[in-house]
């Protein structure tokens, strides 16, 4: 059984990798992550049940641990498979994005009825719907970069007035931005190809019945930050836009994560449960949890997990949020809420 040494540290922020295809990087930075995955011995069964756009799958194989991921949000798990599958050779990706471009251009459809061109220039938004009509060809990491692409040019049209992560105001006139220009950009910036003999895969599952994908007893160690009480809404925001563009029902996917407080304990549970059946014994569980505010009370997100684990063994590290996003909502909830990591075992 490892003894795990987790710090609090100063600054997670690392705009250089992979991890900046698209703009929502999710909770534990890959700084933070690595942490973890350094004291995990190469080829353990690994298991990110709420994976998100695969930052600890993708540092999991980088360190030749076998990682599996697991997520129910589709643009999700897109972002996730292409983090762990980009290409050998760059020039690959390239060709492969210039072959979709000027097929693109003889698309001769009217996007204009898309609830997505609301937020674009109409020449931006008839390239990104144009080539989206061969998304189902795209390969996994064009189609990561193919997200991050949209994200960079709505906030381009939109004269820059939003963050990197919101979907702000409506800015006019638009302004006119190459999308595939931006495309190719994204293709080249964020070009980190692994080299890992380990076996990785995302699978696109519901984490309430994970055992129906994942075979019992197989797992070594789980390593995750699930949705936190407050959780944000992860259809919303660019990610609401990208859904209109595919003509995907964003409500539809919405209602089947776990995005509600109401069900929350018990949509939790079943997820540890779970968790317990496909786990070996000897089994080592992380979860990075946070507190939630309610009525001006913090409830400890450690002690609410605690409750409801089937996990007898636990141990809990806290530390205050630190160099992150949080710190921006703890000002606004005029609290010092912090964060803890529970170490279960089986």
């Amino acid at each position: 059984m490892i003894q795990f040494k987790i710090k609090e540290l100063k600054s997670v922020n690392n705009p250089n990798s992979i991890h900046g295809v698209y703009p929502y990087r999710g909770k534990i930075s890959p700084i933070d992550a690595n942490q973890v995955l350094d004291q995990i011995p190469e080829y353990s069964n690994l298991l990110d049940p709420f994976c998100g756009s695969g930052t600890i799958v993708y540092e999991g194989l980088k360190r030749n641990i076998n990682t599996i991921g697991v997520d129910l949000n589709p643009i999700a798990s897109y972002i996730a498979e292409g983090k762990i599958s980009v290409p050998s050779t760059l020039e690959t990706v390239i060709e492969e994005c210039q072959y979709f471009i000027d097929k693109s251009s003889n698309v001769k459809l009217d996007f204009e009825l898309k609830e997505s061109a609301y937020y674009f220039h109409k020449n931006s938004h008839n390239q990104i719907c144009s080539i989206a009509t061969f998304f189902d060809e795209m390969s996994s990491y064009l189609k990561a970069c193919f997200f991050g692409a949209i994200a960079l040019t709505a906030r381009g049209c939109n004269h820059y007035k939003w963050t990197s992560s919101t979907v702000g105001k409506n800015i006019e006139p638009k302004r006119d931005i190459d999308f595939f220009e931006k495309l190719l950009h994204k293709v080249k910036k964020h070009y980190f190809p692994l080299e890992s003999s380990s076996n990785s895969k995302i699978i696109k599952c519901d984490s309430r019945k994970l055992s129906s994908k994942i075979k019992p007893n197989s797992i070594d160690y789980v390593f995750t930050s699930p949705p936190y009480f407050d959780c944000l809404d992860y259809t919303a925001y660019y990610a609401k836009i990208i859904y209109s563009i595919l003509d995907i029902d964003r409500l539809e996917i919405k209602s089947d994560l776990i995005q509600s407080f109401k069900s929350y304990e018990e949509d939790m549970t079943n997820v540890l449960n779970e968790l317990y059946t496909v786990c070996k014994d000897g089994a080592q569980v992380i979860f990075v949890v946070g507190d939630k505010k309610v009525k001006g009370k913090v409830i400890n997100g450690a002690e609410f997990f605690n409750n409801i684990s089937p996990f007898e063994s636990a141990e809990i590290i806290e530390r205050e949020y630190t160099g992150t996003s949080s710190q921006v909502f703890d000002k606004l909830n005029k609290t010092n809420r912090k964060e803890q990591i529970i170490i279960w075992t089986k």
